[in-house]
């Protein structure tokens, strides 16, 4: 997949419809996606929220699988459902990552339901590893929220054709009350949200992409003294296409922490080697360098070779900074950093 098809393939709102599907009728179809790996690790804590891989290879710390169904109800009303097994997630138990109705009149659609949070360049199609280069999304960005990525509610969108080559969009969204669960090493955290609110904006072009989130949101780990707690989110990311280069970079901001990555690859034939620096401040405390190489085995179906590693300074270290870790490393007695080496397929149909 050259860098020109693969910007084109991640602008679309439902990639995975417009690119493959069955069609079942005229005005229903079915896509999914999946990616599996061999992940392992030089340090026995477990590393990264949701996945937790080790030095004990690993066969399914990353494995996902996606359905969605789309079915056309009438002229600009149309309705959608995705079904993932995601990495945390058993095959007995899958989540339902979006449900919702959408309807079209001019340049608005308005949609709702069980939404994905447009806050990350890659939001819309997190799930989806053939839709990116990289084997993960940069983990100093994209586990900033602990890996929460729907809500119930509603947004509406305003689609404006700057010029014949410039879209810009703006999004509003609003979200109720939810349950969000979270699992770290066999405990179980529930945030509970009183509503979510925020905006997501963008500007695209033949080569380029522009996009800004916000959201704030009231929440309460349910404890016992847990107290209410507001948070303002707020995230800037690009990307850009030259030739057979590519490049990313976005950055993550709240009340608790900042990170970033910057990341740059370049497409030869059906293999593209690709570079990833990153950087977590304030609560995490880390900075990270991922070197890889995807292969296009097909049009559907992706390899992915790719050394990550992860470092922190000694001083957050023996403060027992959790770092990428899901838990301090110094109490396992591990070192501070670890080498992770990940083989991966994707796929999608």
């Amino acid at each position: 997949m050259t860098h020109k098809s693969l910007l084109a393939f991640t602008l679309l709102v439902s990639p995975l419809t417009s690119v493959a599907a069955i069609q079942i009728t005229d005005n229903f179809s079915i896509s999914g996606f999946g990616s599996t790996s061999i992940a392992k690790t030089d340090n026995r804590t477990p590393l990264f929220v949701n996945r937790e891989i080790t030095d004990d290879t690993c066969y399914d710390c990353d494995t996902t699988f996606g359905l969605q169904a789309d079915l056309s109800i009438i002229d600009n009303l149309n309705a959608s459902v995705q079904v993932v097994k995601r990495p945390q997630d058993d095959w007995s138990d899958p989540e339902l990552e979006w449900a919702y109705l959408n309807y079209e009149f001019n340049q608005f659609s308005f949609r709702g339901g069980k939404l994905r949070i447009p806050l990350f360049l890659v939001s819309e199609y997190f799930f989806v590893g053939q839709a990116y280069t990289w084997a993960r999304p940069p983990q100093d960005v994209y586990d900033s929220i602990l890996g929460f990525t729907s809500f119930e509610g509603l947004s509406a969108t305003w689609q404006w054709d700057a010029s014949d080559e410039i879209v810009v969009n703006i999004t509003p969204y609003y979200g109720l009350g939810n349950d969000n669960k979270v699992e770290f090493s066999g405990n179980q955290y529930n945030f509970k949200s009183d509503y979510m609110a925020g905006l997501s904006t963008g500007v695209s072009g033949f080569n380029y992409r522009i996009h800004l989130g916000y959201m704030r949101s009231e929440y309460q780990i349910e404890r016992p003294g847990s107290p209410k707690e507001t948070t303002n989110i707020y995230t800037l990311g690009g990307e850009y296409s030259y030739e057979q280069w590519h490049f990313m970079s976005e950055v993550q901001t709240d009340d608790i922490q900042t990170n970033w990555y910057v990341s740059a690859d370049y497409n030869i034939n059906d293999f593209t080697p690709y570079l990833v620096y990153g950087e977590s401040h304030h609560r995490r405390k880390t900075n990270s360098v991922t070197a890889g190489v995807r292969y296009d085995l097909t049009p559907k179906i992706s390899l992915n070779a790719e050394w990550q590693g992860i470092y922190m300074d000694q001083k957050d270290y023996d403060n027992f900074n959790d770092g990428q870790f899901v838990n301090p490393p110094k109490s396992y007695g591990e070192d501070k950093d670890a080498n992770l080496y990940t083989l991966m397929v994707n796929f999608f149909f």
